[in-house]
């Protein structure tokens, strides 16, 4: 791929300026945020123009003031403030996706953006207005809990963070912690910077407060505040005294009865079968009318089911 330089596309751009339809409809205005040091996507589509060339489209982005990014098939133009941090991928920009993709979002990077569809042939070139998006970049603002003797790890997030100040809660000044330029050797030996976090070590009470990391220019990017816990107790658990159901003389885990309740089922039992005879002379059958020992063996086996499930809670030993 061909590299054009910057001043030869401004002097396309600027010559493409003279012949462009600029019209911004409030309805073309979207809105985009993301925190500072990570990515945005500015929305953006194009395959609604009919006039753009499906084979190689020229797309523009730029600021009210600054050309931003260029494709137009494989060459491609980064303005200097967006160097390795802009693209429109070639692929989806062929399928009529025009998104702009910022990577590393700066403070600086917020404002609007506008993309133009460049159609025409050489010599008779123009711009075509397609969207305007308005992003907006925050800063990072979190709490964390440490344990008394833990360590603390605070995301940096970019390598534009410079410096790490610290605030204690009940004071009022700031003291730096960390500053990248310093060698390992000026840095305090509880701290270690890693893969883009600062490691504290052994924090204690005195290390509560407030955490900033700050840019360059002095602008927080992020601001962390942060509370030490004593250790937390582990707590035995309770011991709880389970009764476990008594297993009968026929293999059936019994139901915790009272006693009082069985001896008065045995009774029960008992006057029923009294009663029990072939013939009923009452003019209204009774319900067991026509019953007797005989056609009913199984009564003799509940009896002795019952008494000696009765025994065997009395003198069973507790399990």
């Amino acid at each position: 791929m061909e590299s054009r330089t910057k001043r030869t596309w401004m002097l396309v751009y600027g010559f493409i300026g003279v012949m462009c339809v600029d019209s911004s409809p409030l309805s073309s205005l979207k809105f985009t945020r993301s925190e500072v040091g990570l990515e945005a996507v500015l929305p953006c589509e194009w395959g609604s123009h009919s006039e753009a060339s499906f084979v190689t489209p020229y797309i523009q982005w730029q600021t009210l003031s600054n050309m931003v990014f260029e494709r137009m098939g494989p060459e491609q133009f980064q303005a200097e403030a967006y160097q390795n941090r802009a693209d429109v991928p070639e692929v989806v920009l062929a399928r009529g996706n025009c998104s702009l993709h910022l990577t590393d979002i700066r403070f600086s990077d917020a404002g609007l953006y506008k993309c133009y569809l460049v159609v025409g042939k050489k010599g008779n070139k123009r711009r075509i207005f397609i969207q305007s998006v308005q992003l907006s970049v925050l800063d990072h603002k979190t709490s964390q809990s440490v344990e008394l003797g833990k360590d603390l790890t605070l995301h940096l997030y970019t390598h534009q963070a410079e410096t790490v100040v610290f605030q204690t809660s009940n004071g009022t000044e700031w003291r730096a912690l960390w500053q990248r330029q310093k060698t390992k050797e000026d840095l305090s030996s509880r701290m270690e910077e890693s893969n883009g976090k600062l490691i504290i070590r052994n924090m204690s009470k005195r290390d509560e407060g407030l955490y900033k990391v700050m840019d360059g220019e002095g602008l927080a990017l992020s601001t962390v505040k942060v509370s030490v816990e004593e250790p937390s107790q582990h707590v035995m658990p309770n011991v709880v005294n389970k009764h476990t159901s008594v297993e009968s003389s026929v293999g059936v885990n019994s139901p915790d009865l009272p006693l009082p309740f069985l001896l008065v089922m045995l009774l029960n039992c008992s006057s029923i079968s009294k009663h029990i005879k072939p013939q009923s002379p009452h003019p209204f059958p009774h319900p067991l009318s026509g019953l007797s020992m005989d056609n009913l063996p199984f009564l003799d086996d509940c009896f002795s089911w019952l008494y000696h499930w009765i025994i065997f809670t009395l003198w069973a030993p507790s399990v």
